[in-house]
């Protein structure tokens, strides 16, 4: 049970952060005089900080999905013995 919560969470925290980092990374809200795509703008400090913290979450999410599957794994394997 708690191996199925941690991959929840886990999967959770990793979609957030990929989501975020993704959205930051492509700034569609953004508009620059020198060019008409969004990403060519430069990143502000506070949206590259944001991405920053996406990109954490989604390394903690995905360390969290692969805890989660190991602890899966082995309460399988020592109730099956």
């Amino acid at each position: 049970m708690a191996a199925r919560l941690l991959l929840l969470v886990g999967i959770a925290a990793a979609v957030i952060g990929l989501f975020g980092t993704v959205l930051y990374l492509f700034q569609p809200w953004r508009t620059c005089p020198y060019d008409d795509s969004p990403a060519a703008c430069a990143m502000l400090p506070g949206d590259a900080a944001v991405m920053a913290a996406a990109f954490a979450l989604l390394c903690v999410g995905v360390v969290t999905v692969v805890i989660a599957l190991i602890v899966r794994t082995q309460t399988q394997s020592r109730s099956s013995v």
